[in-house]
């Protein structure tokens, strides 16, 4: 993707990407876009979207009736790939006849988990440091709170929780532990395990599904579309910490979670890993 001109900085990349994502999923924009979502005046929004009709020639042209810029039918984009997930967030802030028809974009509702901001700061600086500290963890294995020495190294999402990756001094191995369940972070140190290699978060596994074989024809090729296989399979590429909430969010719920595998609606097999 070329630019014809420079951009000025931030904000103006912000403004423009704004306006071809509307232009691109939308199909329209007007200089009231700008101006609400992002607080600038009209002659500003006047000058922004002028920029992006010389940034992306032949993108959109003014349609004088409407009152706005309009996409052409094969406008291709010059400062993104678009992405459906994340484009849609910014369309649906865009589009505000909610009273009457409800939310362009609804998300998923998931449990409220209460944050508490201190604790997750002193987990994140312990690990941009490359300290350890104590911790007290509410194992629901054990089903009791247990004090132990963490080394945190990292953070992931699950779709519903944050984990953060830590050396468990006590176990003596890297280890996932649930944010929501820490009842204290307390005393810091210099890390004595630092040059300690994470294998499970550095190495990528490819599982590999396919539709379960005993359904019909044609709901395998529904399947197949809805997942975007190629020649029926899919292959979805993870680091092998993350490996068992990718198959979770996927409907693998069983134990152990090991191929081959039907998940619980019975659609997805699992049958294979590299």
């Amino acid at each position: 993707m070329g630019m014809d001109r420079t951009i000025a900085g931030w904000s103006e990349k912000q403004r423009l990407l704004f306006i071809e994502r509307l232009l691109y999923w939308r199909g329209s924009i007007n200089r009231r876009d700008l101006c609400e979502h992002f607080g600038i005046s009209l002659p500003q929004a006047t000058k922004d979207l002028v920029s992006y009709t010389t940034l992306n020639s032949g993108a959109c042209q003014y349609d004088v009736r409407r009152k706005c810029y309009v996409a052409a039918a094969k406008m291709q984009t010059v400062l993104r790939e678009p992405n459906f997930s994340e484009d849609m967030e910014v369309v649906g802030a865009a589009m505000r006849d909610g009273l009457e028809f409800g939310e362009f974009v609804l998300g998923g509702s998931r449990p409220r988990r209460v944050a508490d901001l201190a604790l997750h700061r002193k987990l994140s600086l312990a690990a941009c440091n490359q300290e350890c500290v104590e911790a007290a963890y509410w194992s629901v294995k054990s089903g009791s709170s247990e004090t132990r020495w963490l080394s945190p190294r990292g953070f992931g999402f699950d779709g519903l929780r944050w984990h953060v990756r830590a050396y468990c001094h006590r176990s003596e191995l890297f280890k996932d532990f649930v944010i929501g369940r820490f009842q204290t972070v307390g005393r810091r140190k210099p890390c004595l395990f630092e040059d300690l290699v994470d294998v499970d978060w550095l190495e990528t596994e490819t599982l590999t599904f396919r539709p379960n074989p005993e359904l019909s024809k044609h709901q395998r090729t529904a399947l197949e579309m809805d997942y975007g296989m190629e020649s029926g399979r899919l292959q979805l590429a993870v680091r092998r910490a993350m490996r068992i909430y990718a198959l979770r969010r996927l409907g693998f719920v069983q134990e152990p979670l090991e191929p081959p595998m039907l998940n619980e609606l019975q659609q997805l097999e699992w049958f294979g890993r590299i």
